[in-house]
């Protein structure tokens, strides 16, 4: 037995890989693994494996999204994958009856029940390997149970579909709402927008390549920026932002997507290959379905018009038919046929809309006026040059009867196909209605200024633009005459639907699951179309054995004229001697030509096709050798005709399910295109929002500057007492949208942010050292140690947390655990409650700072201070003022604000998240010091990193369960300090060992730390911890009891 795929010590890593994937909930990582293996190994015996594998995870995609649609194309992918071998009958059974009743389809009743019955009877072979034959094991367990009632069930509603159409069972689904970004900040952006002179308003279009390369590196590192160059190259030498790419393992990229759609169809979509081209099946032309819909089908006086053609064939061929139809023939009052004639013309009219009109219906057609003129002695020749055998006009010869003939056949056509479709199609959209693009965006001729779509100063509700296509401009010329109206573009730059989310990524990731799903639909419609066409083959191959039937019938009436009546032989007997002369051939064709000649001597309703016992069948047609000729004949007749109706249906359901292909394939093209402007727009929005900021920023410093120059000539008394105020004060400080002040960095976008650091404060007077003995005794500050290493084995929430105790060194003395929860610290946090947190931090650090341990620093300098210093270089004049070093305990950042950063940036760390808010910070450069008075970023740097840093979140105080849950989720375990502050070695990691919140349900502060492998919530009135759980179970606590996480506190790993 050869060797499987399945023993390769390779392939065991990779699906390990996968199913650690899976265990994580990625499943779009365990697809990629999995799809890229059946891409090597689809010819392995076992490939089988690997599709089971594939349609569960689909499955698991299905049970995990919300939106019905797209649940509906990960339910149809699975079923592709589990169609792919009979030893997956079982699961592609139950997939086709979840499909069945989702949408109400009879089809896929019928499949379910195929299916049930293969998974019933099939055998599994033992000559596999061991890990495919205990998955095997499991695919047998209560089979014929389980499936003879879901035959049962389908069967019945398959029989009810027959009497009243089938109800579907659509899942509701409401799309998330989108965060309102309409903020007081946004609204002041919107008013200085409006007051800005023109010309700038053009300049601010113009946005400089190289100021956009330095801002994306201070964000996403040399990374970011080698993306972004990649990007820029490419639209620089393709002139183009969009192209596309196949998402198997291949990974080609493709110019258009003509060319796209035809690799995916002849390189992906499909095993299934027709014989020949002339197999496939026609749509009508579009000459003819013109003829059908402009003619007016009146009904012709055929008696009249037939002596037209032989008396005055010469006056007939002169006819100048429009369009096909001619006015010169004689018309007939008959309001029977003009109804019939009206009704064919609407439901060919309809097929040829919904394009399943097959040429083998038109030549169907053309057979009746053939036939019935013929009948009047029209000959062909005078058919073809009366015009006739060229125009629908020639089917308004024929009488009611041959009318009716042709209506009734045309009403079992089905104009729809319930196969859910248009399901998948709104869930491509869906996904792709939020990254499609409008806006283009074009080049100066050196290649160094993107040049922003110019409607954007008018208006924001511009078309589509997906095709990408680059254009080059001179921004003098190309925005000289714009017109700057409204303020859209503030809107414009706070909407992120149209970026990627997640920056950067590897292409092939970009709605990477829904397009593998699309590809398996894609498929399936091929395997439809498979199957379509072998029933039509069988449906032919019985026309062909009936052919011959009614040949030898017709070849006996040939010998009937010279012969006596007395030796003539009967049809039936002539057909039972054939059958008995071809029994022992054994072939297929021999299989047709009995069963054709038993339908027509039992007088069969429809053509059966099954393998019976060729001695069984041989007794039917002997006992049937005394049927009358005319029965025989009208058998044949009959089962022609009825042949002759399922080829034509079968050609037009074929045409319904190519339909679906076409559709399908081209969503998929659809969702195989990038366009690189979601990368740009990912980045250039942020930038040019801080930019806009910085402008008002330094409008507003300007009126401030004059305004502090006023409040110099205050006397000095006045100036003392406002200068007790603010150091009262020093923990809240105004947003860059209300002042900047000189070197007093801004929070963020925030319409109450507060100071980015916690001050360390003096008060006036401070109590004697003494007075805080008592307290002092009853303080103990405690780590996690070893509790914590072990946590790391247990717990795989916890890892990475912080194994060394920081601060023993300072308290070896302090009591044991249980004081702990009653420190004055803690003690004094907890009944703060009505304060804000950043005023509540500042008072227990002020509290602490008194208290030197050994004579030496403070508590708080030791444990909780940075030594920070701020730096500005001017962009404007190049000064560098040197400002003098500051101290702070942490920083202070809104709780909204992480939320709207996460919901706009995707997956953003959180240190990220700080990051971005400190980028907002701004410094006038100082004017008194020979400075210009421009307004610059400030960059930070540190040279002495706490034992703890600290994180003051400041909240509304009026989030809901899923807001506040959703900034708990932000939150992470470790942070690197390193990327938000300069002069630290890489990977200065944090890690968070607890936090203080305030809990609107129980109205008290309270403080959640992990001890012991858990996080507990420690309370004021007990000694005991309440046990929380993991860190998933913190977020849950704090979601389910409005815990608003206030204070963070981050030990040095």
């Amino acid at each position: 037995m050869s060797s499987s795929f399945l023993e390769d010590v390779e392939f065991i890593k990779l699906l390990i890989k996968s199913r650690e994937a899976c265990a994580k909930g990625n499943y779009i990582k365990a697809l990629e693994i999995t799809e890229d293996l059946i891409f090597v190994h689809k010819e392995d015996k076992d490939s089988w494996f690997l599709h089971i594998q594939e349609g569960q995870m689909f499955l698991k995609l299905e049970g995990n999204t919300e939106n019905p649609d797209v649940g509906f194309a990960y339910l149809l992918a699975s079923v592709e994958c589990f169609s792919q071998d009979v030893m997956l009958s079982r699961p592609c059974a139950m997939g086709f009856y979840n499909l069945a009743k989702q949408l109400g389809s009879v089809s896929y009743y019928k499949k379910c029940v195929e299916k049930s019955k293969q998974a019933i009877s099939v055998t599994y072979p033992d000559n596999t390997s061991p890990v495919a034959r205990s998955m095997l094991q499991e695919l047998k367990k209560d089979l014929e149970k389980e499936f003879k009632t879901l035959i049962r069930d389908a069967e019945r509603k398959i029989a009810g579909a027959k009497t009243s159409p089938l109800s579907s069972e659509p899942k509701v689904w409401g799309p998330m709402k989108s965060l309102d970004l309409v903020k007081n900040e946004i609204q002041e952006l919107r008013t200085y927008w409006m007051g800005l002179d023109i010309k700038i308003k053009r300049d601010f279009m113009k946005v400089s390549i190289a100021k956009l390369k330095s801002f994306v590196e201070g964000v996403y590192h040399r990374e970011g920026r080698d993306v972004l160059e990649k990007v820029l190259t490419s639209a620089r030498d393709d002139r183009k932002w969009t192209f596309w790419m196949c998402k198997t393992k291949c990974l080609k990229k493709l110019s258009s997507a003509e060319e796209c759609k035809n690799h995916l169809e002849q390189q992906h979509a499909a095993d299934f290959k027709n014989a020949s081209k002339k197999d496939l099946v026609q749509r009508i032309g579009k000459d003819w379905a013109r003829k059908i819909s402009v003619g007016a089908w009146e009904p012709v006086d055929a008696v009249a018009a037939v002596e037209m053609i032989k008396n005055g064939l010469a006056d007939v061929k002169a006819f100048a038919p429009k369009n096909g139809w001619s006015k010169e023939w004689p018309l007939a009052t008959d309001e029977d046929r003009s109804m019939l004639l009206k009704e064919i013309k609407l439901l060919l009219v309809s097929y040829c809309d919904h394009k399943i009109l097959p040429s083998s219906i038109r030549e169907w057609l053309m057979r009746f006026p053939v036939q019935y003129l013929g009948k009047l002695e029209v000959s062909g020749q005078s058919l073809i040059d009366s015009h006739l055998v060229e125009t629908p006009q020639s089917i308004c010869f024929l009488e009611s009867h041959e009318l009716n003939q042709i209506l009734d056949f045309l009403k079992t056509i089905k104009c729809k196909r319930n196969d859910g479709t248009d399901l998948i199609c709104r869930a491509v959209d869906s996904f792709l209605d939020h990254t499609r693009v409008k806006e283009k965006i074009d080049f100066d001729p050196q290649f160094s200024f993107l040049l922003l779509d110019r409607r954007l100063l008018k208006c924001k509700d511009v078309p589509f633009d997906d095709e990408g296509i680059i254009n080059v401009f001179d921004p003098n010329v190309h925005y000289a005459k714009a017109p700057a109206q409204g303020d859209d573009i503030i809107s414009w730059l706070t909407d992120y639907n149209s970026v990627d989310k997640i920056f950067p990524r590897p292409i092939r990731e970009h709605n990477f699951g829904i397009w593998v799903a699309v590809l398996k639909a894609v498929q399936f419609t091929f395997r439809s179309l498979g199957t379509k066409y072998a029933k039509k083959f069988l449906v032919l191959d019985y026309d062909a054995a009936l052919t011959i039937v009614e040949n030898l019938c017709m070849s006996e009436d040939e010998r009937r004229k010279n012969l006596q009546e007395d030796q003539w032989n009967r049809y039936a007997s002539l057909l039972c001697d054939s059958c008995e002369e071809r029994v022992s051939e054994n072939s297929l064709t021999t299989n047709f030509f009995l069963w054709a000649v038993r339908d027509v001597l039992e007088g069969a309703s429809h053509p059966t096709f099954d393998f019976p016992d060729l001695e069984d069948c041989m007794n039917l047609i002997s006992q049937s050798k005394s049927l009358s000729d005319d029965i025989a004949l009208k058998s044949i007749h009959h089962l022609k005709s009825v042949v002759t109706h399922k080829v034509l249906l079968i050609d037009s359901k074929i045409l319904l399910i190519d339909n679906s292909r076409i559709t399908l394939l081209n969503n998929l093209t659809r969702l195989s295109a990038f366009d690189n402007r979601t990368y740009i727009l990912r980045l250039l929005k942020p930038f040019l929002l801080s930019e806009i900021v910085n402008m008002e920023s330094k409008a507003k410093s300007d009126a401030a500057e004059a305004y502090l120059l006023l409040e110099e000539e205050k006397t000095s008394q006045s100036k003392k007492k406002k200068n007790k105020s603010n150091k009262r004060n020093s923990t809240s400080m105004s947003s860059p949208l209300d002042k900047t002040v000189d070197h007093e960095p801004s929070v963020n976008l925030e319409p109450r942010a507060s100071s980015p650091s916690l001050k360390i404060v003096k008060e006036d007077s401070m109590e004697p050292e003494g007075a805080l003995a008592s307290e002092r005794d009853r303080l103990e500050i405690s780590s996690n140690t070893g509790i914590q290493e072990e946590a790391t084995k247990d717990d795989p929430d916890m890892r990475n947390m912080p194994g060394e105790d920081l601060l023993s060194e300072h308290l070896a003395s302090a009591p044991g655990e249980a004081a702990a929860r009653y420190n004055s610290a803690l003690d004094m946090t907890l009944k703060l409650s009505d304060a804000d947190a950043a005023e509540v931090v500042v008072a227990i650090f002020e509290f602490w700072h008194c208290w030197k341990y050994r004579e030496r620093e403070s508590l708080v300098t030791r444990l909780f201070t940075l030594e920070e210093n701020e730096r500005m270089s001017c962009i404007n004049c190049r000064s560098k003022p040197n400002y003098p070093e500051q101290r702070s305990h942490g920083i202070v950042v809104a709780a909204e604000s992480i939320r709207d950063l996460k919901c706009a940036l995707g997956d953003i760390k959180f240190v990220d998240i700080l990051k971005v808010t400190r980028m907002e910070y701004t410094m006038l450069c100082d004017i008194k010091s020979g400075g210009c008075g421009r307004t610059n970023i400030v960059y930070h740097i540190i040279s002495r990193c706490p034992p703890i840093f600290t994180i003051v979140l400041e909240w509304e105080k009026n989030e809901t369960e899923k807001e506040v849950s959703e900034t708990t989720k932000a939150l992470e375990w470790e942070i690197d300090i390193s990327r938000m502050y300069d002069g630290l070695e890489p990977n200065t990691n944090y890690r968070l060992v607890s936090m203080v919140g305030c809990s609107e349900v129980e109205e008290e502060h309270i403080c959640i730390a992990y001890e012991m492998n858990r996080w507990v919530n420690l309370r004021r009135e007990a000694l005991v911890g309440e046990d929380i759980g993991n860190w998933k179970s913190v977020v849950k606590f704090c979601g389910e009891k409005k815990v608003r996480p206030e204070i963070l506190f981050y030990e040095a790993a």
